[in-house]
């Protein structure tokens, strides 16, 4: 029979000892390794779904400021027509003044 020193079975279990705290160390960090991982992944997307959202809602916008500057184009007055209905009342309120000054006159006349 093979008898085995009580250090030598005191040497190999403290190397045995370490050996599996340092599998079971590495176990723990590759699992927190994982865990981290798989909350920086979630991260990541929900900020690829906000960017495409935002790229969405601008381009909507975009589409929203066209579309308004055509119709304010289309339906706003220019500086030109502004110009011409001016002259326009101005003339109507020039002869309405005319017709009140001699209407005026005839008055005082048949008096």
């Amino acid at each position: 029979m093979i008898t085995i020193p009580e250090w030598l079975i005191g040497v190999l279990g403290t190397g045995f000892g370490a050996v599996i705290a340092l599998l079971i160390r590495n176990a723990v960090a590759h699992t927190k390794n994982e865990a981290s991982a798989k909350a920086g992944q979630a991260i990541a997307n929900e900020a690829k779904a906000a960017a495409a959202d935002a790229q969405r809602l601008a381009a909507a916008t975009e589409r929203d400021l066209a579309q308004f500057r055509e119709r304010v184009a289309q339906e706003y007055a220019t500086v030109q027509l502004i110009d011409r209905i001016e002259e326009r009342l101005v003339g109507a309120l020039d002869r309405i003044g005319a017709r009140f000054d001699q209407f005026l006159l005839t008055q005082g006349k048949s008096k």
